[in-house]
């Protein structure tokens, strides 16, 4: 039986004036944790987050894979809290080369808009959560970022191009599924931002983390946890799921918890 953590965080920032909580789900490929996912869904309502934050790769990109379970996945957590999702490589691919996986995909992308889900493509949403704006983007990055044979930079001034400049104003969100760029992500300005991609390294040793990605770098930076720039989070999960290399030493499924508070010592807003 697959087993799985959460993992919970809690962070402060000066634009936020009454608690709030996000659960982040990255890389769940088509697995499931009991009947429908039961238990899975079961954690995240004990949790009881006021947003479902998906960083990517809740499909599984591979030619015949099914659609069902992560639709699933999606009808029955926005039953639990608003879902905000931006896609992985897998996604992208299943877009991208529909004569390889088929066009269901699109489908598949079409009917969970139709439901409610925020489907996020380099692009931003704002909610309102206990009286206060929280602004969700979406990075959708091009498809060669993710290529093994090419190491391509992200420079700040190309992420800007893609998704504009981030919100000043109010709490920003973004939700970005390779953490490959996370020194670009900070540099951006983003408040709390959310990636996945590399399972936690795999393969995860003391004092050194996470061994491999999945696009075969060694000791991969921003592997997984909390990486903080100013008032700025990154936070990467190791996954809840895997793929083409099924493997997971030291390096638990993960679910994660956010809980976002008021800063101790702001002078505005209310702080309890």
């Amino acid at each position: 039986m697959k087993k799985f953590v959460t993992t919970k965080y809690q962070i402060e920032s000066e634009k936020i004036n009454t608690p709030f909580t996000v659960v982040m789900i990255s890389d769940l490929h088509n697995v499931v944790f009991g009947e429908k996912n039961r238990r899975l869904l079961e954690e995240i309502r004990r949790v009881k987050p006021d947003l479902l934050a998906v960083a990517g790769d809740l499909v599984l990109g591979k030619p015949g894979a099914s659609l069902k379970e992560p639709e699933e996945f999606l009808r029955e957590g926005l039953k639990i809290a608003p879902v905000f999702y931006a896609p992985g490589n897998h996604e992208q691919r299943m877009k991208l080369f529909p004569e390889t996986y088929g066009r269901a995909y699109l489908g598949y992308e079409k009917r969970i808009q139709k439901i409610g889900v925020k489907f996020l493509r380099n692009r931003t949403e704002t909610i309102r959560i206990k009286d206060q704006e929280i602004a969700v983007t979406g990075l959708e990055l091009p498809y060669e970022y993710y290529l093994k044979r090419k190491q391509k930079k992200l420079e700040k001034k190309e992420l800007t191009r893609l998704l504009g400049k981030p919100r000043k104003d109010c709490f920003q969100i973004l939700l970005a599924h390779t953490p490959k760029y996370g020194k670009t992500y900070l540099e951006w300005g983003g408040d709390l931002i959310f990636s996945g991609h590399y399972h936690g390294g795999m393969v995860r040793m003391p004092f050194l983390g996470g061994v491999i990605s999945p696009d075969l770098r060694l000791f991969p930076r921003f592997c997984q946890g909390e990486f903080t720039r100013e008032d700025r989070h990154l936070i990467v999960g190791a996954g809840l799921g895997e793929h083409t290399i099924p493997l997971r030493i030291f390096n638990p499924r993960e679910l994660v918890a956010v809980s976002c508070l008021p800063k101790k010592d702001q002078k505005k807003g209310t702080t309890k």
